[in-house]
């Protein structure tokens, strides 16, 4: 394996769908703490969009029919769980009467996976689901901690969509429309929001 390869790997694991809503999630606790209005709402937050979505992982390696189906029913399932944990977090946020913050992160992320449901599902469009999932956090840390992360946040943008294209998990195109799946989501939940 290349040492281009090695990088791109890790890039692309670090830039995983759950990982980089830790990442916000963290981020926004240490920088942004007045955000939650208590320690259990980082843990909920956590937990329904992070850990709920990334436990596709695991548990397709433990099912043996989901074990054949390799990465692709790995994927599916990823798909689904992101889905529950997503629907769960924006019925939370709400009925919890969280902070604005966090009813706009719930809601942009329900949004993103419902366009990507439409865009490839009913319409038959490839749009990058981790293409999506790392536009999100980026756009959060612009919009809720510092419009000066714009620079790094688009380096790591960059980055990822490198990993992508050189490990050919995703054409441009792909990723061009999981990027713009989730901005039009940040755009719809900051209307409602």
């Amino acid at each position: 394996m290349s040492k281009s390869d090695l990088l791109a790997k890790i890039i692309r694991v670090v830039s995983i769908p759950p990982l980089m809503v830790i990442w916000l999630l963290l981020v926004l606790a240490l920088k942004r703490p007045d955000i939650f209005s208590q320690p259990s709402e980082i843990f909920l937050c956590f937990l329904m969009l992070g850990i709920v979505p990334i436990l596709a992982y695991p548990l397709q390696m433990l099912i043996p029919a989901l074990k054949k189906g390799g990465r692709d029913s790995q994927r599916k399932l990823a798909f689904v769980l992101s889905l529950v944990g997503y629907t769960a977090a924006l019925i939370w946020s709400i009925l919890a009467q969280t902070a604005i913050e966090i009813k706009l992160i719930c809601l942009t992320y329900f949004i993103s996976v419902v366009i990507l449901t439409i865009f490839n599902k009913l319409f038959h469009i490839k749009a990058s689901g981790h293409a999506c999932s790392f536009t999100g956090p980026l756009i959060f840390f612009v919009y809720l901690v510092d419009w000066k992360l714009i620079i790094p946040c688009l380096i790591s943008a960059v980055l990822v969509i490198w990993s992508s294209l050189h490990l050919k998990r995703h054409s441009l195109k792909d990723l061009s429309f999981g990027i713009l799946t989730c901005l039009l989501a940040f755009v719809i939940a900051r209307l409602i929001y």
